[in-house]
């Protein structure tokens, strides 16, 4: 009888230490590409532990450039792309078949900083403007507010590429240019600094998708279910940045040298431009079209480029 007993533990040992191991093995390495930043919930996701609980090892690569992250998407270097929509949507105007499939946000988030002697948007003309590069999210922004504020952008201004947010905060110290658009955590920074934020372009009403989530339209007809698990961690990884200022905060540091009552700052006024749902709209890929010229414009029907099928098939929830 002992010796029988002894058997059945050693086997539930093994049946149980078996079961731990497939359990790990189960994860699903998954790559994704990633502009990073202060708005890169999904690393805040990660370390939260909300990807592993919905079966995904995510390997976060922080690219920095839109159109980099779209070359690593379209490449096949990566399943996902955390993204501007403008080189998603150049891409598919260009015949490539990706697919947004969340809208993170859905407004500008960038703020127009200028040397303190410029006070209004009409005070930007004659001036030169630092953008990250051409062809990115911020260079496409910087256009469309020139636009809507009576300014010719290809005329009034002078558009240097200078690259990523510290280095375009650094040409405006230096007064190598005198504006360029940031992203809002960099605020409490610019004014500490004594530049001016002219403009929060989230004031401007426009839709327009800032932040996305984007895949190849291939791999949603290989793998549905595949997608529709990510899209659920996604999600939950929104609201997991949503109700954790705990865990934002000390993620935000890394990106200032602010205090934590002015991270707390940073953090509210993030939260606030997050999208609870992040379902695509037509509106906020509309605005990114009318960019690309008349032609495309009339080939290029806002729906190629989103599904939104994940928020209401059962398949992806």
């Amino acid at each position: 009888m002992f010796r029988r007993l002894r058997l059945l533990i050693v086997s539930a040992i093994l049946v149980t230490g078996g079961s731990v191991h497939v359990a790990a093995q189960q994860l699903t390495k998954i790559r994704v590409a990633n502009i990073g930043g202060t708005s890169d919930h999904i690393q805040v996701a990660i370390n939260g532990g909300i990807y592993k609980k919905h079966g995904f090892d995510v390997e976060n690569i922080q690219v920095g450039s839109s159109a980099t992250v779209v070359q690593s998407l379209i490449a096949g270097e990566v399943s996902f792309a955390h993204v501007g929509a403008v080189p998603v949507v150049a891409a598919v105007a260009s015949g490539i078949d990706l697919k947004i499939i969340a809208v993170f946000m859905n407004r500008f988030n960038y703020v127009m900083v200028t040397l303190p002697d410029l006070q209004k948007p009409q005070d930007l003309k004659g001036k030169t403007l630092a953008i990250s590069r051409f062809g990115s999210g911020d260079e496409f922004a910087t256009r469309e507010a020139l636009r809507r504020w009576g300014l010719d952008p290809d005329k009034d201004v002078r558009m240097l590429q200078v690259g990523l947010t510290m280095a375009r905060l650094a040409a405006l110290q230096g007064r190598h240019v005198q504006a360029s658009l940031l992203s809002p955590p960099q605020i409490v920074e610019v004014q500490r600094m004594g530049l001016n934020v002219m403009a929060d372009l989230s004031d401007l009403d426009v839709e327009y998708a800032h932040y996305t989530l984007a895949t190849k339209g291939s791999l949603i007809a290989e793998n549905r279910p595949l997608v529709g698990r990510f899209m659920k961690a996604y999600i939950d990884g929104i609201k997991f940045h949503r109700s954790h200022p705990e865990a934002v905060i000390p993620y935000l540091r890394k990106f200032s040298r602010q205090n934590d009552a002015e991270l707390k700052i940073i953090y509210e006024n993030l939260r606030n431009r997050i999208r609870e749902e992040p379902v695509p709209t037509p509106g906020g890929l509309q605005t990114i079209i009318r960019s690309l010229g008349a032609d495309k414009e009339k080939q290029l029907d806002p729906t190629r480029v989103i599904d939104t099928s994940f928020f209401s098939d059962s398949t992806g929830k």
